[in-house]
């Protein structure tokens, strides 16, 4: 995983909950990292330990919590890491969503290693766009707060609703983005 990734964690936990429960986070997920560079890797399993320890410091489902760091990264660490990416992907929220593949595609061009999720869409006759997610981290409930975030990033109110899910499952997640 990205260090962008355990970055935003950091940042979202101690921008909401204060420096001490990051340390005692940072304690239980035997992290002994003094800080992350955005565009280091770091092991799948030292997010997971930082995700389950935040989610059993703070007593938030760790689910809900996936879901809030999506909603933070985006207008927060993503905004302030990639600047040029964000102002390529689109002037729109359905813009952003739909050059999630090139954007990816631009972050990890120099990260051989890297295996970023595959979106393929939709578009849905009443406007909805559905969003179909690939990928073998699981973190649907990432997206679901990655798809908000773009809508607070663009004042565009949204609404996500998973209509198919890996961890259930299905052959990958699908996420209808409704704009309202």
């Amino acid at each position: 995983m990205k260090g962008v990734i355990n970055k935003g964690i950091q940042e979202l936990i101690e921008g909401r909950f204060g420096a001490d429960a990051w340390a005692e986070i940072k304690s239980r997920a035997q992290c002994a990292e003094p800080f992350f560079a955005i565009s280091e890797d770091y092991p799948d399993e030292l997010t997971v330990a930082l995700a389950g320890a935040a989610s059993e410091t703070l007593g938030i489902p760790v689910d809900t919590l996936l879901v809030e760091f999506g909603k933070f990264w985006v207008p927060n660490t993503g905004r302030d890491s990639y600047p040029t990416f964000y102002q390529l992907a689109g002037k729109t929220a359905r813009e952003f969503l739909l050059n999630m593949n090139r954007v990816h595609e631009q972050v990890t061009r120099n990260a051989p290693s890297a295996t970023p999720p595959v979106f393929t869409y939709e578009e849905v006759p009443d406007g909805t766009l559905c969003m179909h997610y690939h990928s073998q981290r699981g973190l649907c409930p990432v997206l679901r707060g990655l798809i908000l975030g773009v809508g607070e990033l663009f004042e565009e109110p949204l609404e996500v609703v998973e209509t198919a899910c890996a961890r259930e499952g299905a052959p990958h997640c699908v996420m209808e983005v409704r704009f309202q």
